[in-house]
């Protein structure tokens, strides 16, 4: 059963869809499934009821309009019964200001999300309902910022945002409001768009041009409506863009949004920290070349980004590429550091190391992606692969994009039964296998066009 351990409490990674367009059910299915949750899908209302009770998922998404009874109706009756009462309900629309959104939102609704939603996104709000199922307070004391020059509006957000249990601090001009980024560790930046010093725009721009803030979640409040203004506010870094007077609902619900994923932000870089010293231990275990799986997690990154992978994509290569050798831990020394060729049954048990490798990260909180990769990053294009034999479609692309990298760092680095290849080399052989069916064309084409971005590995 797939489970995850948030805030001490074991939860149902389990999401319920209730839409009645099919095309939005088998795409929402797929995300999740494909993200390691399990879906299950309702196309009424009352079906979506009868799931809820009898699942008891971790999480609801729930389609406003449905062609039984409305989506307000099915909240209503999820949040009165005893056993859906608790469930977190991230409900969908077709229009961002819609009455019934911010009905459903005053009725519990947790989060709320405009068709059509990307998978990154889709992804992103999952995790965040599961990060935060076990939290203290709405708040929970998180620190944020406010810069607003005006004194009345400054007043009210503090007064408001700290009744909601954030801890507030409040400067009146953009430049206070970057020494303040600058000095203290907020988890959430509320920032006027029209200040008398500097614009937001800028204050924006400064405050992402530092490393250690380029990840602090930002919410521009401003009299600009204009579509102009809002693609400024976004292109300068900007999360979220919210008109004033400011609608305490809406405010509420995206201040909610980003400071979960702050949090879950701040627990991927602890996370990462961790995946650096199992990486040396790795290394240490197998005695490979220095730095092998930084390198294979780098090259993976830099074919994602040539193939069109962003976000939370890029960020899944980056830790699938680090743990792909995780498993040989478990593996005998006397296996790992053999001399001579290996036995069928020595190398029936390495080869068992992704399977040990899945084994050893499914169970991490938002890893289910990786876990996958991990497993599987010996398949091949032609079923020759292992451990599952997967082939043709059955290989994802991110699987496809580590099992090369991987495969082309081994071949240029030095092991002790042969000295290491030249890239040319390396390529020429990875071309020579494409061509027999084991590798994906368009990533050996895409690693081909790549090399001048791997000199600083």
């Amino acid at each position: 059963m797939n489970k995850d351990r948030t805030g001490g409490a074991l939860v149902e990674r389990k999401v319920l869809v209730v839409d009645d367009d099919i095309e939005s059910l088998h795409l929402y299915g797929d995300m999740l499934r494909r993200a390691g949750y399990a879906a299950f899908t309702a196309s009424t209302g009352w079906e979506g009821i009868d799931l809820a009770v009898k699942e008891q998922p971790g999480l609801i998404l729930l389609d406003l309009r449905l062609p039984d009874i409305t989506g307000l109706t099915v909240l209503e009756t999820l949040r009165t019964a005893l056993s859906t009462k608790n469930i977190p309900i991230i409900v969908v629309s077709a229009i961002s200001k819609d009455d019934d959104v911010m009905k459903a939102m005053q009725m519990g609704a947790f989060d709320y999300v405009v068709k059509p939603i990307t998978y990154d996104d889709m992804i992103r709000r999952v995790e965040l309902v599961f990060f935060s199922r076990e939290r203290q307070g709405e708040g929970d004391q998180a620190p944020v910022l406010i810069v607003e020059d005006s004194a009345i509006d400054g007043v009210a957000l503090s007064e408001q945002l700290s009744s909601w249990g954030y801890q507030v601090t409040w400067v009146r001009t953009g430049r206070e409001g970057i020494e303040q980024a600058a000095t203290d560790n907020f988890d959430i930046i509320l920032l006027d768009g029209l200040l008398p010093d500097i614009n937001g725009f800028e204050v924006v721009k400064e405050i992402r041009a530092t490393e250690r803030l380029g990840t602090t979640p930002v919410i521009m409040l401003t009299v600009l409506s204009g579509l102009v203004d809002k693609l400024k506010g976004f292109e300068s870094g900007a999360d979220e863009f919210l008109n004033k007077p400011v609608s305490w609902e809406e405010l509420r619900v995206r201040m909610r949004s980003l400071t979960r994923l702050r949090g879950m932000t701040k627990q991927r870089f602890a996370l990462s920290e961790v995946v650096g010293v199992i990486t040396n231990a790795i290394e240490l275990a197998e005695a490979t070349e220095p730095r092998h799986n930084q390198k294979v997690a780098s090259i993976s990154v830099i074919l994602g980004k040539r193939m069109g992978v962003h976000g939370h994509g890029l960020w899944v290569l980056e830790m699938a590429g680090s743990l792909h050798d995780v498993g040989k831990l478990v593996i005998r020394r006397e296996i790992l550091f053999k001399p001579g060729k290996l036995d069928p049954s020595e190398w029936a048990e390495m080869q068992r190391h992704s399977e040990y490798g899945e084994k050893i990260i499914k169970p991490v909180h938002g890893f289910g992606e990786v876990a996958d990769i991990v497993r599987h990053h010996h398949e091949k294009m032609d079923g020759s692969g292992y451990p599952d034999g997967l082939k043709g479609d059955q290989v994802s692309q991110f699987v496809r994009i580590v099992s090369v990298a991987d495969s082309f760092e081994a071949l240029i680095s030095d092991r002790t039964y042969r000295p290491a290849f030249t890239r040319d080399q390396a390529l020429e052989i990875l071309h020579k296998e494409t061509d027999e069916g084991r590798w994906d064309p368009q990533v050996i084409a895409v690693l081909s066009t790549s090399l001048d971005d791997l000199d600083n590995l």
